[in-house]
């Protein structure tokens, strides 16, 4: 338990920092925070028109706040695991992954987990074409 409540700290830590770089990228005339942040809803468009090392940076920087929001559903659910099991639930399950039971808050955590990861990946891949633009 002592483990899950240090993780929000860092995913605070994590948005605090994406927050500042964002500000600061801002008032450096980067072109990319002049048109706005990266958005779910621009994403694509973002990604489509890329060409500047401010504009991956901004794209790595949405996949990082995103996997952020996924590591913050992980500590969630385990410790919704925590509370099912010390409050006697979910012990036994007839439908595995059914809301409600220890199996589906794992399956959370294992999925969220995963998703997590995914975007950190995403955000090192614009990091490093970033690095690679000229």
């Amino acid at each position: 338990m002592f483990l899950s409540r240090q993780f929000p700290t860092r995913s605070l830590s994590l948005v605090v920092a994406l927050v500042a770089t964002l500000v600061i990228g801002s008032t450096t005339g980067n072109a990319a925070a002049a048109v706005g942040p990266v958005t779910a809803k621009n994403l694509k468009q973002k990604i489509t028109s890329a060409t500047t090392a401010a504009d991956h940076k901004a794209i790595a920087a949405y996949y990082r706040a995103e996997a952020a929001k996924a590591q913050s559903k992980v500590i969630e659910h385990q410790e919704m695991t925590e509370a099912y099991r010390k409050a006697g639930f979910g012990t036994v399950s007839k439908t595995p992954n059914a809301p409600g039971t220890i199996e589906h808050c794992n399956h959370l955590v294992k999925t969220y987990q995963s998703l997590a990861e995914s975007l950190e990946m995403m955000a090192k891949e614009h990091e490093a074409m970033a690095a690679n633009v000229k």
